[in-house]
């Protein structure tokens, strides 16, 4: 990467953003965080932002909420969203696409898998199937 891309990670729960943001900063990446659905579209309204990696279950404002309000954005609404989520379900996952995600990561998460599926939606790796749903934990 000559130009390191920014990653918003969206989730109510500290321990996550500080995990993730290792994890992602460790890969590469410049990682902004927001703890609500409010301030992360504050943060994609003001900096460019390559991909969000979207919690679903947030106070106030859902992750469900929070991407029909990107995608109804016509200048947001291509900006890849990864629902980021404990819930395991397919209905779930099935339901994100439907809704406008680019792909679904259930935590907790494989740490090689998670840079993978960033690095496959941002278009970095080829072959990458982002879409994939197979659930994976922390190692």
């Amino acid at each position: 990467m000559s130009e390191r891309q920014r990653i918003l990670v969206v989730d109510d729960q500290q321990e996550i953003l500080d995990l993730t943001t290792m994890v992602l900063g460790g890969a590469g990446y410049d990682v902004l965080t927001a703890s609500s659905g409010g301030e992360a579209l504050s943060h994609v309204g003001r900096e460019p932002i390559d991909l969000v990696l979207l919690d679903i279950n947030m106070p106030e404002m859902d992750g469900w909420e929070t991407l029909r309000l990107l995608r109804a954005d016509e200048e947001l609404e291509q900006l890849p969203v990864v629902m980021f989520s404990v819930k395991g379900e397919v209905s779930d996952k099935v339901h994100s696409l439907k809704e406008g995600a680019s792909g679904y990561i259930t935590k907790p998460f494989v740490v090689d898998e998670l840079v993978a599926r960033v690095r496959g939606v941002l278009g970095e790796i080829d072959g990458a199937d982002s879409r994939s749903t197979e659930p994976g934990e922390v190692r």
